[in-house]
């Protein structure tokens, strides 16, 4: 019976794999690379990185703290395989203007937000850049999925393109991932009808439960009754404000009107509007009704996001050439 039992657990073990071949072709995260696979991933013609920053921030009593982080990846890993011979940077986990910190903001009481000063924020993204560029990489595209810090990534961008680019390497800053993407997701929402709001509301409770790995994970279920802060605009001041930004713009461009005349404006329907007959503000995190989540909805706004991002950079890259190789 011994030698039965032995034979058995021999001829199991004998017909188990010895380990799974890793597909490293698959592979577009720096981070799961060898040195001696990006060395070969290099020659092959894979230049191009994406350096994209995350952020960690309350965003309601709905969804975990490290959402800017896992939707960033997330977006950057499906950007990355749309664009081909792309990978992916290890994903900043802290910004600027972290909500919880940030004394202007009105959640600034709620704990477990990390954030960094804007100059330090930026010299992180200078280091980050460079040391991609010693790696061998010649298209680097700054972008990031957290409002705060959007400037100084421009500005780093801008900068390091200028330094490197004599050696070959060119830096790009891509604002379609974050600034476009949230007018899209806004107009999205307004035309399906869905409430227009702001942090921790239908963008990002829909998308995180549509990337989520079990249910839950992400995002508790308390989203489908939980209390929220009122934006205080109808869809239809929405749509106004919006209109009359877009207006202003067309009129800056046009020269007809000055600079200043076009931010963004009108609250854009994210956060709080400016209505006193408003409810009072709830106060845990969340500007906008996130109970109409759904991992469709999740979906669709994934899509924008990563069109935008894909757009952007195939546009900015093949100007540039042009304008290099006219």
């Amino acid at each position: 019976m011994k030698k039965a039992l032995a034979f058995i657990t021999i001829s199991i073990l004998s017909a188990a794999p010895a380990g799974a071949q890793v597909n490293v072709n698959a592979i577009v995260d720096l981070e799961l690379l060898t040195h001696t696979e990006v060395s070969q991933k290099l020659k092959d013609g894979w230049t191009s990185i994406l350096l994209v920053t995350g952020g960690t921030e309350e965003r309601g009593p709905q969804d975990v703290l490290g959402g800017h982080t896992m939707m960033a990846h997330s977006h950057a890993v499906m950007i990355a395989k749309k664009l081909g011979k792309t990978l992916v940077a290890p994903v900043l986990p802290v910004a600027v203007n972290a909500t919880g910190l940030n004394a202007n903001r009105e959640m600034a009481d709620q704990p477990g937000a990390i954030q960094m000063p804007p100059e330090v924020f930026k010299q992180v993204q200078l280091a980050e850049i460079e040391s991609l560029a010693r790696g061998g990489f010649k298209d680097i595209y700054v972008m990031g999925d957290h409002g705060g810090g959007q400037q100084q990534m421009k500005e780093a961008a801008e900068e390091m393109d200028k330094k490197l680019s004599a050696k070959g390497v060119r830096v790009y800053y891509i604002s379609d991932f974050y600034n476009k993407t949230h007018d899209d997701v806004d107009m999205y929402l307004y035309d399906h009808k869905l409430p227009i709001g702001g942090h921790g509301a239908m963008l990002e409770t829909s998308i995180m439960l549509y990337l989520e790995p079990t249910p839950g994970a992400w995002v508790r279920p308390s989203y489908k009754t939980m209390e929220f802060d009122a934006t205080g605009q109808t869809p239809e001041q929405w749509k106004a404000a919006r209109d009359a930004r877009i207006a202003r713009a067309a009129a800056v461009a046009a020269g007809t009107a000055q600079p200043a005349e076009a931010g963004r404006g009108g609250g854009g329907g994210r956060g709080r509007g400016q209505d006193p007959n408003a409810p009072p503000r709830v106060n845990n995190g969340v500007t906008g009704d996130p109970r109409p989540s759904t991992k469709a909805i999740g979906k669709d706004l994934i899509d924008i996001i990563v069109n935008n991002g894909v757009n952007e950079i195939k546009k900015v890259t093949a100007e540039r050439r042009a304008a290099t190789h006219p």
